[in-house]
């Protein structure tokens, strides 16, 4: 890696903050990752937050005082050479399309109906509400039916050069992954299981994706 180091500001639990992460090791830049700014803790959605974020969300880029919000901008700035994105003028906004489609309606699905409730349990004795899960299960299976369907067109999932949309699409499938049986709904869709086992031969996702149970 450089020796040049950008800071990521959030937890590495996230997953867009694990994209991040995921576009750093694949431009070999040096980064660091915390709620922390200049060594000094900022409590999430604090003063101090808001003024990285004013919507307080995670993850925010530091780089020699620029302060960049949002996931895809901050992987966009991050790939100076394009190297992780389409050349052609075409191929980049189907691209930058299909980064929007994860960011947006694939992540509030995933995460943020159906893996959030894994991570941190609304239940009695923050116990998992498995109702809660079993009623988003059938939306969760679709939105992954549609993933399936991505990876059977040309798209640029799966594609010879790792691109911002798998560092986008790889944490959510891989924390779905490491869901107990029954909850691990990537065991129906063969093309996205081999999609992610794929991806896990990369160095960069070995290191980010660490295999933790939800």
């Amino acid at each position: 890696m450089t020796a040049a180091s950008v800071h990521i500001y959030g937890p590495s639990f996230s997953n867009f903050v694990r994209t991040v992460m995921l576009v750093c090791e694949e431009k070999e830049l040096a980064y660091s990752v915390g709620l922390e700014v200049a060594g000094k803790k900022v409590a999430f959605k604090s003063e101090q937050h808001l003024g990285l974020h004013p919507f307080g969300k995670i993850p925010v880029l530091l780089d020699k005082g620029l302060i960049l919000p949002e996931t895809a901008s901050i992987c966009r700035y991050l790939d100076t050479d394009k190297k992780l994105q389409p050349d052609k003028c075409l191929d980049f906004a189907k691209h930058d399309a299909l980064c929007a489609l994860i960011s947006i309606d694939i992540d509030r699905v995933l995460v943020r109906e159906y893996l959030l409730e894994f991570a941190f349990p609304k239940g009695e004795n923050n116990s998992v509400r498995f109702d809660v899960v079993k009623e988003v299960q059938p939306k969760a299976t679709a939105t992954l039916a549609i993933i399936e369907r991505m990876l059977g067109e040309e798209s640029a999932l799966a594609a010879k050069q790792f691109s911002i949309a798998d560092a986008l699409l790889a944490p959510i499938l891989h924390y779905i992954s490491c869901l107990p049986a029954g909850f691990n709904l990537l065991t129906d869709f063969p093309k996205v299981e081999k999609y992610l086992a794929d991806l896990m031969t990369r160095p960069s996702c070995q290191k980010v994706l660490i295999a933790k149970k939800l």
